[in-house]
């Protein structure tokens, strides 16, 4: 199974796609779009675009976010032109993700969004272009040196494929009773996801340095972790209990106990060290800035305060979030027909979880600048 074949978010407009359920929380936003105009303003102060400017969003998906932080990139733009008295250039936006994303939901969203942006800006809206660029950011995707700005947002922490090496040996499961990185794995597991992260966003510094201007700047927002050891329980609690879901499944007979110990997330949360150490091994970019924080599970939702105190409710819509992102790989392997029951009892396990304990999320940013 070829990760960039299989991998997206739950297409369409209905209750469960990525498009409905994927709202970020304020926290989220405002600390990401901070970055992203200091890095705006880092661009204008080194290098002054002309006439346009190319940016590029990596991993878009096709959820609202997606013309959000355009939009704040367009404000950032439209305030450093004002202060130093430039003239605003023309903007083409760059939308990339996988083959299977649904661009048509996306473009859809398009209409609405410029109307919406226009309304709100007024004067200060900047016209833009909008295209779709279908592929792998593990491989090229534009012009050499045509972007100069890029950004990612939460899509990083998706690997170009499972872990070499993951794979069962000898009918021995490597990983087994586990679909992630977690305190019952082997250290050989954290080893091998480690070692996969650091060849894959090696490559993708790589890939983009090819194709960024001068003095170009990049602003990566990841699902990550703020401890050296990646099997602590904390920071995989939500893959955790997917797991427990399935081998509940297993013990009764729904699925095959060998299904779940073959299965394996292409997938790794990396700390800030980890990510610096392979910005500075590739050599293409010097860090800018960094953040690390944490986003509570329930703030992911768009319930209500009332909602929210009911431990069910807020585990179902947390549910509805990790259905629209995983389950394009996990259909392929244990058959669609278990996933409704899969995420029924998923959304079960949460719910008691949340009785007992929050559950976080740990959110890296780092904004990155292109050398030479």
């Amino acid at each position: 199974m070829k990760v960039e074949e299989v991998l997206c978010m739950l297409g369409g407009t209905g209750d469960d796609s990525y498009a409905t359920v994927s709202k970020l929380e304020d926290q989220t936003v405002a600390n990401v779009i901070l970055i992203m105009k200091r890095s705006v303003e880092d661009l204008y102060h080194d290098f002054l675009p002309e006439n346009y400017m190319v940016v590029a969003d990596l991993g878009c998906s096709s959820g609202p976010n997606t013309f959000m932080y355009f939009s704040q990139i367009m404000d950032a733009i439209r305030e450093s032109c004002d202060r130093l008295s430039h003239r605003p250039p023309e903007l083409h936006l760059l939308l990339n993700d996988l083959p299977g994303n649904d661009f048509n939901t996306l473009f859809g969203l398009f209409t609405s969004s410029v109307e919406k942006m226009k309304e709100e800006k007024g004067e200060k809206f900047l016209p833009f272009y909008p295209a779709g660029v279908p592929g792998s950011f593990y491989g090229r995707l534009f012009p050499t040196r045509s972007v100069h700005f890029m950004y990612s947002c939460l899509s990083l922490h998706w690997l170009s494929q499972v872990p070499q090496g993951l794979e069962s040996k000898a009918n021995i499961a490597v990983n087994k009773g586990n679909i992630y990185i977690s305190k019952t794995s082997p250290p050989l597991v954290s080893k091998l996801y480690l070692e996969q992260f650091q060849r894959d966003f090696h490559l993708f510094l790589k890939l983009r340095s090819e194709e960024m201007c001068s003095a170009g700047q990049m602003v990566l927002m990841f699902f990550g972790r703020r401890t050296s050891d990646p099997a602590e329980e904390e920071n995989n609690y939500i893959w955790t209990l997917l797991t427990k879901a399935l081998n509940d499944m297993a013990l009764e007979g729904i699925i095959k106990a060998s299904d779940v110990d073959s299965f394996n997330l292409p997938y790794y949360q990396p700390c800030m060290e980890e990510v610096k150490m392979v910005t500075r091994d590739e050599g293409s970019f010097d860090v800018v800035h960094e953040h690390v924080f944490d986003l509570n599970w329930e703030a992911l939702s768009n319930l209500d305060e009332k909602s929210l105190v009911d431990n069910f409710a807020s585990a179902e819509f947390l549910a509805k979030i990790i259905r629209s992102v995983a389950e394009s790989l996990l259909a392929p392997h244990f058959g669609k027909a278990i996933i409704d029951e899969l995420f029924s009892r998923f959304t079960a396990i949460v719910a008691e979880h949340i009785k007992k304990e929050k559950g976080k999320f740990v959110i890296l940013i780092v904004s990155v600048r292109r050398r030479g």
